[in-house]
């Protein structure tokens, strides 16, 4: 039985991914995580990055995926058309402090009748409703709710491509069994500039840790 081919997409979801973050801009640090993978695991491995308007990343060497990343349906049909795969790993450009260890760990969870998996963690918040005059309605059993990370890693025989809507990167088969696996805290996701600051702390930290 041959060894599966992997296709590891970076997701330009924000305009953000463009910002600068410990001197490079926070897609190329992503970037430099899902390469850093490629190189780590035994797997054939195929980089590219998914990005609505191609002139921004001139400067990377990869296939281009052209298409909207934040549609399921847009994204799910530049998949199809690109360059054949066994296995998709998609990982959000918004997630620059991901670990490897995390791309492996979703990696290695995708055995026997697996399909697709993912990264979660467990909100420590307290979470509420709020109506739409502002106003608290309840608490939410934070129990209930987990908080989704990158990279989402399914087998190409998973995706729906006849979807729409969907809660994953792309459109999953009805029958499709998932699982989810443990996610790092420092796969924290950049939604504004403002975060860029946090994220310059996390990046210092870690230097500093990897000093010691």
């Amino acid at each position: 039985m041959s060894t599966p081919s992997l296709k590891v997409i970076v997701a330009v979801t924000s305009p953000i991914a463009f910002e600068i973050l410990n001197n490079k801009t926070i897609l190329h640090t992503s970037f430099n995580v899902a390469r850093a993978f490629s190189i780590e695991t035994g797997i054939k491995t195929q980089l590219a990055i998914a990005v609505e308007n191609q002139t921004q990343v001139s400067g990377l060497d990869c296939e281009v995926l052209i298409c909207n990343p934040n549609d399921p349906a847009s994204l799910a049909a530049a998949i199809k058309a690109s360059t054949p795969c066994d296995l998709v790993a998609i990982h959000d450009s918004q997630r620059p402090l991901t670990r490897t260890t995390q791309f492996h760990r979703a990696i290695e969870a995708l055995i026997g009748d697996v399909d697709a998996v993912r990264p979660v963690s467990e909100f420590t918040e307290t979470l509420k409703a709020i109506n739409n005059d502002a106003t608290i309605e309840r608490t939410i059993d934070r129990t209930s709710m987990q908080r989704v990370s990158s990279p989402e890693v399914m087998r190409f025989s998973a995706i729906d491509f006849g979807g729409k809507a969907s809660t994953w990167f792309v459109p999953l088969k009805s029958d499709a069994k998932i699982s989810t696996v443990d996610a790092d805290p420092e796969s924290l996701r950049v939604n504004s500039l403002a975060e860029i600051t946090l994220m310059e702390s996390f990046v210092h930290w870690q230097q500093t840790v990897a000093i010691k």
